[in-house]
């Protein structure tokens, strides 16, 4: 996957977001907050304030100089735009006066004529246009790539109201275009949008501006800039379910707004059925709108599924989600969007294929999008919000960057280890042993260090500000888990012939990775606790006790035994104590209860392992293990050194010589080299 470029602009042109001012006059001028959010200053008559500002609260000034605009060779003075430069994006602007037919609604938004009686920024776009949606061709499609050619007007923007079928934006890269009024459920969607309207009223605005400052700085799946010039005009101008699960994702936030937590709660559970409904609906008429809605939807805790999952990647791929649109005729903001778009739903999927035990839909082989880049996002620090419990912006771009590498991790740890085909681990245990399960497993590891090496300063878990909130949590939960789920088909794998210094080191391994974990759930600060955690941090929790549920029933001693079975208690405890108003914690504990409540753990696992173990493939000679005795099938230093070389995933100590380790004690491994790892989580107490 080629690297976008940094340059690569993702926010709209400023002309394509606001009317062309006439000169000298303050009223048709954009505002000085406009002007910087590059967003069209829409002013209702009687009023000193735009409608943004009055969204926001803030005082509308006209300080700033007004910015020369140019003006391309042919292009008319009054009423044209630009998106990306070219001169076939030019766009008409709707009038700045309220037009007849142009309504205010209760909420104070306004309400423009029929969508096809005016032009808009988002009709040259491939993925959000109003009233057309699009639908990749692939290769082996009916349509014949050299017959396309043929087409006349092929390379016009076609619509599918214009006499034009067809949209090519690269070579071999062609489109089909559909009008959205002959689609299923499309008639639903005025109703749909005034329904939910009327659940919310009047507070609406309040829960935009609340999701823009909890939830979409670190989870970046929209374009506020988009959003909000939409919004300002009205909200029946959006898909009804990206419209509901905005409005559904900021409710978890309700008290954080001084003028929300003074209202009742609206009805969730109603707008929750109306967009599911609606999502329904919108399949049949695939949009950039239809992933941010599926993408929105399974983040709400306890909202993922895998099925939802599924029909979110087939809608990407039928948008073309899975091809690199770099080189596309399409405006430039689009492109980052559609990039940011495309990782989401691959680490939707990724994730989902985790939690789940479900194959993964999303091929490395057919997904060939670029990489994300920091140019991909349209927001920075200037568009940082200074409200309390606001999330900084900067660090939800590093946070979404950095998650996308640590998934591409995982999912080869998913691949090779917990492929439905078990048949190459079953083959390398059965010839090299647990051994043999190291080397497959090492290069994971070495990757894994990698990451948490290049993991900037501000992803680490003490870098809280002052009254913001901090989603650093569910990318160091992610961490965790990957490093579990490796460990995890290591401790399975130990049987009564793995050699004994090998079996204590391995399962010493095991533990620091639990403990680990554990430890770092009981320092959460409240900063992070209340913050947004992404959809798979609930399973992701439960995890972990699965994973001390191993350990506990893989025990040697009786004593071993108890302490886990103590340690999982002590981390339930501390869920349950974490979880008043923390929904996704409450999901964990639900989680868990269901998956190992039959599992009576007073009772001593210790005497029933054996008999669960196969000895046909157990006994079989570990003639991989280096300096191996040939009876005991002992491992000598050289075996216990490479594994501690493999384990060592984020850090080890310089003074360490590893060739002088002593194979017949693992604690001296631990006692000389520590617990990898704890230099990148300083608030957490080493076991």
């Amino acid at each position: 996957m080629d690297n976008a470029s940094d340059s690569s602009p993702s926010s709209p042109d400023p002309a394509a977001l606001q009317a062309q001012p006439r000169k000298g006059s303050r009223a048709d001028r954009p505002c000085d907050i406009c002007r910087r959010r590059k967003s069209r200053c829409a002013k209702e008559p009687g009023q000193d304030r735009c409608v943004l500002c009055a969204f926001h609260d803030r005082e509308c000034t006209y300080l700033d100089a007004p910015q020369p605009r140019k003006k391309r060779a042919g292009a008319p003075d009054e009423g044209a735009a630009s998106v990306d430069g070219g001169p076939e994006d030019s766009e008409i602007r709707p009038p700045r006066k309220k037009s007849k037919g142009t309504q205010t609604s209760d909420d104070g938004t306004l309400s423009l004529p029929p969508a096809s009686s005016i032009r808009s920024l988002l009709d040259r776009t491939l993925g959000l246009h109003r009233t057309t949606h699009f639908k990749y061709i692939g290769p082996s499609s009916l349509h014949e790539e050299k017959l396309l050619d043929l087409i006349h007007r092929f390379y016009e923007s076609g619509n599918g109201e214009d006499g034009c079928k067809f949209r090519r934006v690269a070579d071999s890269t062609t489109f089909l275009s559909k009008s959205d009024r002959h689609t299923l459920f499309s008639a639903d969607v005025d109703d749909d949008l005034e329904a939910i309207e009327h659940i919310v009223r009047p507070h609406g605005p309040g829960l935009v501006d609340l999701y823009f400052r909890t939830v979409h700085p670190s989870y970046p799946v929209l374009h506020k800039g988009v959003f909000f010039e939409k919004y300002a005009r009205s909200y029946k101008e959006f898909s009804p379910p990206l419209l509901a699960a905005v409005y559904l994702l900021a409710m978890d936030w309700w008290e954080f707004d001084s003028g929300l937590s003074l209202n009742e709660t609206p009805d969730a559970e109603a707008l929750l059925r109306i967009a599911m409904k609606a999502f329904a609906g919108v399949i049949h008429r695939p949009k950039l709108s239809s992933v941010q809605a599926g993408l929105l939807l399974l983040q709400r805790a306890g909202g993922d599924s895998w099925v939802l999952t599924t029909q979110v990647v087939a809608i990407g791929e039928e948008l073309g989600l899975h091809l690199d649109c770099t080189s596309w005729n399409i405006p430039e903001w689009e492109k980052g969007l559609r990039r940011r778009l495309a990782w989401a739903i691959f680490m939707q999927d990724k994730w989902a294929a985790l939690i789940h035990g479900r194959p993964s839909h999303v091929l490395a082989t057919d997904w060939q999008m670029a990489r994300v880049s920091l140019a991909d996002f349209p927001e920075s620090a200037a568009d940082e919000d200074d409200k309390e419990g606001s999330t900084e912006v900067e660090k939800g771009r590093l946070l979404f960057i950095h998650l996308t590498k640590l998934t591409q991790i995982m999912a080869q740890a998913l691949e090779i280890l917990y492929s439905p085909d078990q048949t190459r681990i079953r083959e390398v245990v059965a010839r090299s042993g647990v051994q043999g399960l190291l080397e497959l497993v090492k290069p994971l590891a070495v990757r894994l260090k990698e990451w948490a090496k290049e993991m900037p300063p501000d992803l680490h878990m003490e870098g809280v500000q002052t009254r913001k909130l901090c989603s650093n949590g569910y990318l160091h939960l992610s961490y965790f888990v990957t490093e579990i789920i490796i460990h995890r088909t290591i401790i399975r794998n130990l049987t009564p012939n793995t050699p004994q210094p090998l079996r204590e080191l391995c399962r010493e391994a095991g533990k620091a990775r639990l403990e680990r974990a554990i430890n770092f759930v009981e320092a959460l600060r409240p900063e992070h606790l209340q913050a947004f955690w992404w959809f798979a941090s609930p399973k992701s929790l439960a995890f972990i006790r699965t994973y001390g549920g191993l350990l506990w029933a893989t025990s040697s001693t009786d004593e071993e035994a108890e302490f886990y079975r103590r340690k999982l208690g002590d981390f339930r405890w501390s869920l349950k104590v974490r979880a008043k108003g923390v929904s996704f914690v409450a999901v964990t504990l639900q989680e868990m209860d269901e998956s190992l409540q039959d599992i009576d753990m007073t009772m001593s696992p210790v005497g029933r392992n054996v008999e669960n173990w196969s000895y046909s493939e157990l006994k079989t000679p570990l003639s991989g293990l280096p300096a191996a005795d040939a009876e005991t099938q002992t491992p000598g230093p050289e075996a216990v050194v490479h594994y501690g070389h493999h384990f060592d995933s984020v850090h080890t100590s310089p003074s360490f010589n590893m060739l002088d380790l002593d194979a017949a004690s693992s604690h001296e491994y631990f006692s000389d080299v520590g617990d990898p790892g704890f230099s990148f989580y300083p608030g957490i107490a080493q076991p």
